[in-house]
């Protein structure tokens, strides 16, 4: 009997383990206190970790043998990448690329309020999109989620801002259960992404589903990126008849393509109310390394060329630099020292002190989020200032 217990009590625990690994069927899900879930988190080394969850089904590969991904094909679980939970409040964003749609069914302007993909997504009528299209009873919301899936979605107030390069209006904020990622949210690093928008990040590529792609998504076939695709952003672009776009390699596409484009992905995002156990289960972590930015490069050919109490210093052009810190003092150990912020690889100095020596060195700086980081001092050149 002791034998008999012992055994049952291992196949128990092994059953709970796997319950945090694979999606759920037709059970309740096993979950830690406080939904054990957490933020995205970023180890020393760079890599970035997300907690995930099995939440709905869509059509995602081929599951009849058939050798193509179409809707003859069952729904299979879809798993969410968590960028943030607070509470009963989990905000998820799909892991991989759901569909392919157009942003807008055809050439003309449109914000995401009046746009075909936020119908689509939702579910709503002709009056809701600039093309009049009826998307009621085909649509996202339906074909991923059951009617109680459904209940759990929240109505988030989406923030429609203007596009932050080309200044473009965003529209009216909306109310909607599904929506896309904006420009400002995928590069806020609380969501586990990187601050600049044209990094190459791995934290922002999506590989397509092979449903997906056989909607005609674009998808990579380079051995490094295969089947990395690129993905819709609800932020316009360069214009009002462009959305922004992220690229297969991870980069922010501010400008964007134009609308009706036909070979951009669908990358859903919601809140899912944590409280409803039933409707969702713990689907394990994924992982992703922050680019490491090679270090700044060394200032060179630092000239000066004095005229009266001026010195104008030059140097050679570094590429992929914000702007450049130059340096002067009267000591060589630079007590008292000055600095100044250029933008051009070249600086005017004015008001130099007369018969003083001078001593000159500048430094390159970009920008990573809200901080400079700084590249190494040039080699130091001196000047006196004569009448």
């Amino acid at each position: 009997m002791k034998k008999k217990s012992k055994r049952t009590l291992a196949l128990l625990l092994t059953g709970t383990l796997l319950a945090g690994i694979l999606p759920l069927s037709g059970s309740a899900p096993v979950q830690a206190a406080d939904h054990g879930l957490n933020n995205p988190s970023v180890t020393r080394d760079g890599v970035i970790t997300w907690d995930c969850v099995w939440f709905g089904n869509y059509w995602q590969e081929d599951t009849n043998g058939d050798g193509k991904a179409d809707k003859n094909d069952g729904k299979q679980p879809i798993k969410w990448r968590v960028l943030s939970v607070e509470g009963d409040d989990a905000f998820l964003l799909a892991d991989k690329n759901l569909d392919c749609q157009k942003y807008n069914e055809t050439e003309t302007s449109v914000t995401w309020e009046t746009s075909r993909m936020r119908s689509w997504l939702n579910g709503y009528g002709t009056e809701a999109n600039k093309d009049g299209k009826d998307f009621s009873d085909d649509n996202f919301l339906n074909n991923a989620f059951s009617e109680g899936e459904r209940s759990v979605i929240k109505t988030t107030s989406v923030v429609n801002n203007d596009n932050p390069v080309h200044g473009t209006e965003g529209g009216n904020d909306t109310m909607d259960k599904v929506y896309l990622l904006s420009i400002d949210e995928v590069a806020n690093v609380k969501y586990g992404f990187v601050s600049s928008r044209s990094d190459n990040a791995e934290s922002r590529r999506a590989k397509n589903t092979a449903f997906t792609k056989g909607q005609g998504a674009w998808t990579s076939a380079y051995a490094e990126d295969a089947w990395n695709g690129y993905w819709w952003l609800r932020s316009p672009g360069g214009d009002s008849g462009n959305a922004s776009i992220m690229s297969f390699l991870g980069s922010v596409l501010t400008t964007g393509y134009n609308v009706y484009h036909r070979y951009g992905a669908v990358r859903p995002a919601l809140h899912l109310n944590l409280s409803s156990l039933s409707s969702w289960s713990y689907a394990g972590t994924v992982t992703s390394a922050v680019p490491v930015k090679a270090a700044l490069g060394k200032v060179s050919s630092l000239k000066l060329k004095q005229k009266k109490d001026t010195v104008t210093a030059s140097w050679k052009k570094t590429t992929g630099v914000k702007g450049y810190q130059i340096c002067y003092s009267t000591s060589k150990k630079w007590k008292g020292k000055k600095q100044k912020l250029v933008s051009k690889n070249k600086a005017v100095i004015k008001k130099l002190k007369k018969k003083k020596t001078y001593y000159f060195r500048v430094r390159a700086y970009r920008v990573e989020g809200t901080k400079k980081v700084y590249g190494a001092w040039s080699s130091v050149k001196r000047i006196k200032i004569r009448k």
